[in-house]
């Protein structure tokens, strides 16, 4: 019987990790803190996509109650009333006539689910 000896570990480099001298530890250091501006302006992609979304419907509502702040006779409450009065009158539509668009789009959506869901049946786990 022959003795085997553990296989060679390939040498590695003296550095000091391995030079046996202690290294000092290293300490977390404290996050920097944001600026100011950073702070209050900072926004990410997904946040700057929404803001202009809103930013939009807004405006969209803006222009359906015909406000021109450089109108010599612009009314703010009216502005507002009119805006409030529009947005109650876009639901209410919503409201009675959301079964259309929403059958409307169905007859196109839940087929093409239904044979995606199909095709890729044997690809799910």
């Amino acid at each position: 019987m022959t003795e085997t000896s553990p296989p060679s570990e390939p040498a590695q480099p003296v550095t000091p990790e391995h030079s046996g001298t202690p290294t000092p530890k290293r300490t977390k250091q404290a996050p920097q803190k944001r600026s100011l501006l950073r702070r209050l302006f900072g926004i990410s992609p997904w946040g700057a996509l929404k803001l202009t979304g809103l930013c939009i419907l807004v405006g969209f509502f803006v222009m359906a109650a015909n406000f021109n702040p450089a109108s010599p006779d612009a009314n703010i409450p009216a502005a507002l009333a009119a805006i409030a009065r529009q947005t109650l009158a876009a639901a209410g539509w919503a409201a009675r006539n959301f079964w259309k668009p929403a059958l409307a789009g169905a007859t196109i959506v839940l087929p093409v689910w239904i044979l995606w869901r199909l095709i890729s049946l044997p690809f799910r786990k």
